[in-house]
């Protein structure tokens, strides 16, 4: 998996291309946790990722209850049907706001 990150004020964008599969899930927590700082907007782009695990999700899930914490927004783009798909079966849909 690929990972790109861009921090423009309190906004963050994060960019992930390939599998965030159980390997790759610890990385993209890290390179979060490495930059959060004062962050109260998080965009992901997931137009280059074609899969996602249940340890990729929980790392989504920690984004998503950290800026509700700080009273910030979490945005999800870009998601192909087989990830969207598995937000939907998991109920994340409910809760994320994905476009």
């Amino acid at each position: 998996m690929k990972i790109e990150a861009h921090k423009e004020g309190s906004a963050l964008t994060i960019t992930l291309e390939g599998e965030i599969n159980n390997l790759a899930a610890p990385e993209f927590e890290k390179v979060y946790q490495n930059i959060c700082k004062g962050v109260r907007e998080v965009h992901i782009d997931m137009e280059k990722a074609s899969y996602i695990t249940s340890t990729g999700l929980r790392v989504i899930l920690f984004i998503q209850q950290d800026m509700e914490d700080q009273g910030g927004s979490l945005e999800i783009s870009s998601v192909n049907d087989d990830i969207r798909e598995v937000f939907e079966f998991t109920g994340f849909s409910s809760f994320l706001t994905i476009r």
